[in-house]
């Protein structure tokens, strides 16, 4: 009974590990979009910048699960991943708006009103506003 209890915390631990995951969505050259998922660290980072300017934060946020590869601010602000059965490739050299996972951003409320008209529309690709497309590093 005791080795069956270890087993199973031992499984769960690498359940945890095989969670930690990144996503990065590049939409133009200097701005991304980055998901951390790894359990008790969720977050999202928006990020733009032009070639002669520092890059800028436009949005940060913690978030908390809402379902399988759902994620929602505190706020109600959710992005949604979905991994596509083969990579969509619009930039093979810098991989810009190119991956096989798709980020949707929606919502509802202030805080999704404030940072819907921030959202960039990506350099490369015909993907509607506020889909990207990015990749997944573990």
């Amino acid at each position: 009974m005791r080795i069956a209890f270890v087993i199973f915390i031992l499984s769960l631990g690498a359940w945890s590990i095989a969670l930690a995951d990144q996503f990065v969505f590049q939409y133009h050259r200097f701005g991304g979009i980055t998901i951390e998922t790894t359990p008790g660290k969720e977050h999202v980072i928006i990020e733009y910048g032009e070639k002669d300017s520092p890059v800028e934060t436009i949005f940060k946020s913690r978030l908390l699960s809402a379902g399988p590869g759902v994620y929602k601010t505190p706020k109600g602000t959710f992005f949604r991943l979905e991994h596509l059965s083969k990579p969509i490739i619009n930039d093979g050299n810098r991989r810009i708006n190119s991956g096989d996972w798709k980020l949707t951003v929606s919502g509802s409320g202030k805080e999704f009103a404030k940072l819907k008209p921030k959202m960039p529309a990506v350099a490369f690709g015909d993907t509607p506003l506020l889909v990207y497309l990015g990749e997944k590093f573990e």
